[in-house]
């Protein structure tokens, strides 16, 4: 599809809000360099900042090179596959309903907010509030999928209303903080006061957690039958076990649970 070479090395952000593989598929390579985005607070054109090329080989939209320092990359996408050499700024994936975008480094904060759809990738850390609700929402991520091979920061699925978000590294605090619905698989454990203020939802931990939200009981040990679907259709590397189950926050009327599994 599209190879979109970014030529930026200046402190003021770039932001590309629109630039998604579903709405480059319809252009030609002149509209593609004409589409706006922002350079601070001063319009442009894309194609002030990047070199862009027609892969005719290939049905993937690739976006390499000083990358760091655009946001919204991704942002709003519906469909197609968009991927990322290197690190991204903030809002990648926000608001998606669909696609899949692949990001080869790091993602800074807000990464998947308030997404409804498709699937994020990220190789290296992400930053903070991931899958979150934006502040005055009343519901963060409502669908999709988010995997993040490295860390993530605090308030991961802020306020998530459905969807799954799987971490393989450390959390910081507050993961699933006031979690409607939806799960959340840490493979490290999580971090402190997780799940507080959570109604419903799933929190799944691999191995003990550095430290049970308060609004928390221990109920009981068993082995949820959903578990093995979830295996098979989302996180295959799942562990097969029986698992702690703790029920919380009861402050808030305590139907969701935290499932510490027994590896």
């Amino acid at each position: 599809m599209w190879i979109i070479d970014v030529r930026h090395d200046s402190a003021i952000p770039l932001e590309f809000d629109g630039i998604t593989h579903d709405r480059l598929s319809q252009l030609n390579i002149h509209e593609v360099s004409k589409l706006p985005v922002l350079c601070g607070s001063t319009r442009a054109e894309l194609g002030e900042f990047t070199k862009i090329a027609r892969n005719i080989t290939d049905t993937v939209t690739v976006i390499r090179g000083d990358t760091g320092k655009v946001k919204r990359i991704g942002a709003g996408m519906k469909q197609g596959m968009l991927k990322v050499d290197g690190d991204v700024g903030l809002h990648a994936g926000a608001g998606m309903t669909g696609g899949f975008l692949s990001i080869g480094g790091n993602a800074g904060d807000w990464l998947g907010a308030e997404m409804r759809g498709g699937e994020i990738a990220v190789v290296g850390n992400a930053g903070h509030n991931a899958g979150s609700a934006y502040r005055g929402s009343r519901h963060g991520m409502y669908g999709g999928f988010i995997r993040v091979f490295g860390n993530a920061g605090d308030e991961l699925g802020l306020l998530m209303r459905r969807g799954t978000i799987a971490v393989d590294g450390t959390l910081g605090e507050f993961a699933g903080a006031s979690m409607i619905s939806g799960t959340i698989v840490a493979k490290l454990g999580f971090g402190p006061r997780a799940g507080a203020g959570m109604k419903r939802g799933t929190l799944i931990s691999y191995r003990p957690t550095e430290s049970i939200s308060p609004g928390f009981r221990y109920c009981c040990d068993y082995a949820p039958t959903y578990l093995d679907l979830f295996r098979r259709q989302i996180l295959s590397e799942l562990p097969d076990s029986t698992a702690k189950c703790y029920r919380g926050d009861i402050l808030t009327g305590g139907r969701g649970e935290l499932l510490i599994l027994e590896t």
